[in-house]
């Protein structure tokens, strides 16, 4: 590419992987907390643009996307999500991963919404999880419901650096941060 990430470039790569699916990868410094959102949002886009399925990883160094069954690389206007809209892509997304289960089982344990077989005693993790699950399938039908809220709060505000984010791809949308492919 001719460049290295650093504060003010983000690297962008497209190339085809060992078995001739297309990779994408976004190179930068700012860490996992902003690549997180930032993956989960561009799985939403290219999944909704290119209609595939689309796998991705983050870092503190970087996303990998993995595009299988592509025709062609992405599109470089794919990456770049409107600040405007990350939150809502994020909020889509967030909610059907495993770090909202597990979040959504810690809030609910602390809630005592969790009900225990004995009083005093631990309930295995297994158990946990499997009435955690049903009571998120009852709540989902609840936007309003006070512990699902605050698991998108936690998972938002706590986890992902959202403001962060948004300044970046303010960055990149006005020039101050140079997009190198």
């Amino acid at each position: 590419t001719g460049a290295l990430p650093s504060d003010r470039t983000v690297v962008v790569e497209r190339f085809r992987d060992e078995i001739g699916d297309w990779r994408m990868c976004i190179l930068t410094p700012f860490g996992g907390r902003v690549h997180a959102p930032w993956a989960m949002a561009l799985q939403v886009r290219l999944r909704d643009s290119l209609g595939l399925e689309v796998h991705s990883l983050w870092s503190d160094d970087g996303i990998a996307l993995h595009l299988p069954d592509a025709d062609a690389p992405p599109p470089l206007d794919d990456v770049l999500v409107e600040p405007e809209e990350i939150e809502d892509l994020v909020v889509a997304e967030v909610g059907n991963t495993a770090l909202f289960g597990a979040r959504f089982r810690e809030n609910a344990a602390r809630a005592l919404l969790i009900p225990r077989r004995r009083p005093g005693e631990r309930t295995p993790l297994w158990q946990q999880r499997l009435k955690s699950q049903a009571l998120l399938q009852v709540a989902r039908r609840y936007p309003a419901f006070p512990i699902v809220l605050e698991t998108y709060r936690e998972c938002l505000q706590d986890v992902f650096d959202l403001p962060a984010l948004r300044r970046i791809l303010q960055g990149i949308q006005t020039r101050e941060l140079d997009l190198v492919e």
